[in-house]
């Protein structure tokens, strides 16, 4: 097995930001359930809000959707929540041979045994939900760190207590966070997901049982929104561009799809808009009748107007 290790230091600036706030509670804690807050009707929190207990660069704000500078490795885990804030690693990793190398995370694991699990451990988040309140929607954030499924060939499975969650698979698998950083993903829970908001606890399994790559991954932090209230997340609009790989220019007609199933199509310069996305990174499918399908990423961010351009290959 190949074993990239790679040991970086960096020295974080105190945050400017405050934190403890009306949506989040006191960041430093690490279970809070708030009712009425200005994001929505309840919210949950689990893990404190501390960049792995990096703490956060000067003005850096987790919930921009932008990424972290990459920090050091490995850590002392905090296991005040656990699943949270401590490398994991993959169940099926060292069954065989991992075909694409492996990530400084997974290499530190013969000499640093205590710092990591030889297995992931699911996420059990209390929800503590009435029974006769009624969930009409519901947000779940995470912060994840370190996950590189396009580099080290993972294919990342979530369940939400047992329930197979390609939604969230489908962004954990476009992520390519070497450094390693972190970064918010939001996700928009599909209505047949919801009933099991009225279980005791959320259950969030996120591991790779099948391919034995060498991919560890953190989470420093999982937030529920329960009915959500208009403008809640920050949302950010961004102009893509899809080009023909021989020629360079753009492709008229492309079909963009979201993985909540909203579709768009590129105009005649192979340009569009993706409005009101939730910040953070978002899977993409494009496709067209004369070229290869593409599997591809945009990352949602404060300020970020324009990704660059996606390119497809003729079919042959």
């Amino acid at each position: 097995m190949k074993k990239l290790v790679i040991a970086l230091t960096t020295l974080w600036s105190v945050n400017a930001i405050a934190q403890n706030k009306a949506n989040d509670g006191d960041w430093k804690l690490n279970y809070v359930v708030l009712k009425g807050t200005p994001q929505a009707d309840i919210m949950i929190r689990g893990g404190d809000i501390d960049n792995l207990s990096f703490g956060w660069e000067e003005k850096f704000d987790p919930f921009s959707g932008k990424s972290t500078p990459p920090h050091g490795y490995p850590w002392t885990p905090d296991t005040a929540f656990k699943g949270t804030d401590m490398i994991m690693l993959p169940s099926s990793m060292g069954k065989k041979d991992a075909a694409c190398g492996g990530d400084g995370y997974s290499g530190q694991y013969e000499s640093n045994m205590s710092q990591f699990k030889a297995s992931v451990l699911p996420i059990h988040l209390p929800l503590q939900i009435p029974q006769d309140f009624t969930i009409q929607s519901a947000i779940l954030q995470l912060f994840a760190d370190d996950f590189q499924s396009p580099v080290f060939c993972s294919s990342f499975q979530v369940t939400l207590n047992g329930k197979r969650a390609p939604f969230m698979e489908n962004a954990l698998n476009k992520l390519n966070q070497t450094g390693p950083i972190g970064k918010l993903l939001t996700f928009e829970i599909p209505a047949e997901f919801l009933p099991l908001l009225k279980e005791k606890e959320l259950v969030i399994l996120i591991d790779d049982p099948q391919t034995s790559a060498a991919d560890g991954f953190a989470i420093d932090f999982i937030k529920l929104l329960i009915n959500p209230k208009p403008g809640a997340i920050t949302r950010n609009s961004i102009e893509i561009t899809v080009n023909d790989e021989a020629t360079g220019l753009g492709i008229a007609e492309a079909i963009v799809e979201l993985p909540n199933g909203t579709i768009y199509k590129t105009d005649k310069n192979g340009k569009l808009m993706l409005k009101d996305l939730p910040n953070g990174h978002h899977p993409l499918k494009i496709t067209h009748c004369n070229y290869q399908d593409l599997f591809a990423g945009v990352d949602a961010e404060e300020g970020k107007k324009t990704q660059d351009p996606f390119v497809m290959s003729p079919k042959q």
